[in-house]
């Protein structure tokens, strides 16, 4: 800031008193040193979910609230949540190209009405049990804007405890999440990766467990550098892997209780995903205390088995 101020006075001097040469010159330098500014400072956009007010949410109750994005190209480096776990059981943020709903905030349990009926919603970050919030590394963003087909964001609320919800309501408490954003080009990019299951999970077993795996088709290479567990109350630990050479190797890409904040923890080894080479996750639970078996689903009594990968990518134009 001081450089540019020193520019605006120097500028100012020189419009009576210097060549005009060296004046167009001063110009061209001082428009240097303002573009090399204002590309690395960061901008914040908070995302608050609107008050539901007493009695306006339900046990499970799902909402999404909408912002729209400035019509230019950033990256976001780092994720704030303010969110009180009293209140909410999870918290999503996705990225849409549309508008997705007009309303102020809408139910939004079924996936396919996040971004609007028939439209692709693409995952930015997630939030549970208390979980901090996620600073990306040096040189990595997120993208969102006109050119990546996201021009809206939606906040996604799961309410799984409605019996705090009324009061934290009329207290005035919003559950929010801070944007740290940079118009500044990142040398990589990055993207989440999520692996998840509907298999039923076998009642009566002290470690029941549920697997699931795919193919990565590339056209990147891509890094993880971190990863995420998502259960509900019945997991006990959710593994990640790398899997190479036709199932001879498998590489540990995190491995953590969903029980813990489900926070985005670092990667435990620095891996390599080739185009070719498959994703693949197991998720253990505890289902000894119950009669019938346990299906996947939204709600609370239901289970989920879900491993996220974020990772980064060389930033060239490709997406995956």
């Amino acid at each position: 800031n001081s450089e540019k101020f020193l520019c605006v006075h120097v500028v100012l001097y020189c419009v009576s008193r210097c060549p005009m040469m060296f004046l167009w010159r001063l110009l061209f330098v001082c428009v240097a040193v303002w573009e090399s500014h204002g590309a690395g400072q960061r901008e914040l956009l908070t995302i608050t979910m609107p008050e539901v007010g007493a009695g306006g949410v339900k046990h499970d109750d799902y909402r999404c609230h909408s912002v729209q994005l400035q019509p230019v190209d950033s990256y976001i480096v780092q994720f704030e949540p303010r969110v009180n776990p009293r209140v909410a059981h999870h918290m999503l943020l996705f990225g849409c190209q549309d508008q997705p709903n007009t309303r102020q905030s809408w139910s939004c349990k079924n996936s396919g009405l996040i971004c609007g009926l028939g439209k692709k919603s693409q995952i930015l970050f997630a939030w549970a049990l208390n979980a901090s919030g996620l600073h990306l590394p040096d040189e990595v963003g997120l993208e969102i804007g006109p050119s990546h087909d996201i021009n809206y964001a939606v906040l996604q609320i799961h309410y799984g405890h409605p019996e705090a919800v009324s009061t934290d309501a009329l207290m005035g408490e919003h559950e929010a999440l801070v944007l740290h954003l940079t118009q500044e080009k990142q040398p990589f990019v990055a993207g989440v990766y999520i692996l998840g299951s509907s298999s039923t999970i076998a009642a009566g077993k002290e470690a029941a467990h549920v697997d699931t795996a795919c193919p990565f088709g590339g056209p990147n290479p891509i890094q993880p550098f971190a990863f995420r567990t998502h259960a509900h109350s019945l997991g006990q630990v959710i593994a990640g892997y790398v899997v190479k050479d036709g199932n001879e190797d498998w590489e540990l890409i995190g491995s953590r209780s969903p029980q813990d904040a489900q926070a985005f923890y670092p990667a435990m080894n620095s891996v390599t995903v080739n185009p070719g080479d498959w994703l693949a996750a197991r998720c253990v639970f505890n289902t000894q205390a119950k009669a019938h078996d346990v299906h996947m689903g939204a709600n609370t009594e239901d289970e989920m088995c879900n491993f996220y990968i974020m990772y980064y990518m060389v930033n060239n134009g490709r997406s995956l």
